[in-house]
């Protein structure tokens, strides 16, 4: 144990130095004078000091302030031959653990040690359990930021992960309205195009705002204000949803009172459309992560939105190409200049009849149009010879179905568009080619192409052959429903017939 004697008289504080020596402590210095003894407490640590009240530079509860400044846990002891009752009050109540009138006696001295002894003791296990108390509140506090951070950091690379999978605007706007109602916990959520009109939007996509097809996704909007709504600087204001929206469109989904949020969708800095999120007027105002959130996602959006034009345009700049190299195929053989192209328009009827869906339908427009692609890799002398094939010559025309599904599996066609031109010459029974499917094993969209290609062909002149008419083609393919054909397309095919030859 370290004690510091304060003491301007030398004698009393060599006594004093002995009597503590005596008791086995480790070391004992003496300070005679405050400023000394203030220098030895930043220099080094003691376990106890002993201030005389009456210094020659200090008054001694002066001393005893500042001792408590540097260091509230150090017990300080003070000392008086004169002794009054308010000095001692005094001494007490900032901070000193006893006080000691001169002259005392060794008992007194080992009593007054030992007790406060225990009371640092006390004191440094209060003040240890208070810094972990304190430590563990600030390792939860940040264990609980990191968590929210660890939190928020997933989310943004499943929003990326999400808008990066998706290859078609429909899908994205679709899927941004979805994420934007999980971030904000909005019931309904629109994403709106700009028209032209200056009073007009156009519901691209939404959530939970079903029902909504052609005009009624025209909304009539206040665009000046949205867009200082979309453009706050700090974050997206919010506003009554009736001061912006037209109130019909709102009325249908009860969004009258709603509490509008707005962000701005821009492509290459030019805005384009708006996000908007429609929620409950008793809502908690959005948090700093949802925020977060919600522009790094319309940031993603608009790119992902120019990447998905590029794309577009990329891809149209192939199919065009593709499309010339079929044109420019079939201007080889003047039997079958635009084959292609009527295939794909019977095809497309044959499904609009059978209740195709939009993007089955769309599928057949482009593939349709490329299904005999694959024809690119057959020679010239095979594909126009004006007479009869060869055995050999036909096993070489039967390849062109892969050929192509190879030309095309780079250029981003979806699956059903590649089956259709892999699979267009595969036969209801199982004996066509190339892989020898049947019935239903064969994709619905290359049944149909099947027919369509069949018909075209059976009604185009060949140097071998006349073109039979429509009526006897209509007959030839009625005839093998159910070996060739798919039966179900066939009687598509036989009603659009039919109402074509009544008009």
């Amino acid at each position: 144990m370290k004690i510091l004697i304060v003491e301007d008289d030398i004698l009393l504080g060599d006594m004093l130095k002995e009597s503590l020596q005596h008791l086995e402590h480790e070391r004992v210095e003496v300070s005679t004078t405050g400023r000394n003894a203030l220098k030895c407490i930043e220099e080094e640590l003691f376990d106890c000091v002993f201030v005389d009240l009456n210094l020659p530079d200090i008054f001694g509860v002066d001393l005893l302030n500042e001792i408590k400044r540097q260091d509230p846990a150090l017990p300080v002891i003070m000392m008086s031959g004169h002794p009054t009752m308010d000095y001692a009050m005094d001494a007490m109540r900032k901070g000193a653990s006893d006080f000691l009138t001169k002259p005392f006696t060794l008992q007194n001295l080992v009593l007054t040690l030992e007790r406060v002894t225990k009371e640092k003791k006390l004191l440094m296990e209060n003040l240890r359990l208070k810094w972990e108390s304190q430590t563990r509140r600030q390792l939860e506090a940040v264990n609980q930021q990191l968590q929210e951070r660890i939190q928020e950091q997933t989310r943004l690379f499943e929003i990326a992960r999400d808008l990066d999978e998706i290859h078609s605007d429909g899908d994205l706007y679709g899927r941004v309205a979805q994420i934007s109602s999980d971030i904000t916990r909005s019931p309904n959520v629109a994403v709106f195009l700009l028209p032209p009109e200056k009073d007009k939007l156009v519901l691209l996509a939404g959530h939970g705002m079903d029902g909504l097809s052609g005009k009624d996704c025209i909304f009539s909007a206040n665009r000046l204000q949205l867009k200082e709504l979309a453009f706050e600087e700090a974050y997206p204001a919010a506003c009554p949803s009736h001061e912006l929206i037209g109130s019909p469109h709102l009325q249908k989904y009860n969004l009258e009172d709603a509490t509008l949020s707005c962000w701005p969708l821009k492509i290459r800095g030019e805005l384009f459309g708006f996000l908007m999120t429609f929620r409950d007027r008793s809502s908690a105002a959005l948090s700093a992560s949802q925020l977060k959130l919600m522009d790094f996602l319309t940031r993603k959006t608009s790119l992902a939105m120019e990447n998905l034009a590029l794309y577009e345009n990329l891809i149209s700049n192939f199919y065009g190409i593709l499309r010339s190299l079929v044109n420019a195929l079939e201007a080889k053989d003047p039997y079958t200049g635009k084959h292609s192209e009527r295939v794909t328009l019977y095809a497309e009827r044959i499904a609009l009849s059978m209740g195709s869906s939009p993007a089955s339908i769309e599928s057949l427009r482009t593939a349709g149009y490329l299904h005999d692609i694959g024809k690119m890799g057959i020679a010239d002398k095979i594909l126009n010879k004006p007479s009869a094939l060869t055995h050999e010559e036909f096993e070489l025309i039967k390849k062109h179905p892969v050929i192509g599904e190879t030309i095309v599996a780079d250029l981003g066609l979806s699956p059903e568009e590649r089956s259709i031109i892999l699979h267009h010459h595969e036969r209801w029974d199982g004996r066509g080619y190339p892989h020898g499917l049947r019935g239903e094993e064969i994709p619905q969209p290359a049944r149909i192409v099947a027919v369509a290609d069949a018909f075209d062909a059976m009604t185009s002149k060949r140097a071998y052959r006349k073109a039979l008419s429509a009526k006897e083609a209509l007959k030839e393919i009625i005839d093998n429903r159910g070996t060739q054909f798919a039966p179900d397309v066939v009687d598509a095919f036989r009603e659009i017939m039919q109402r074509k030859q009544k008009e």
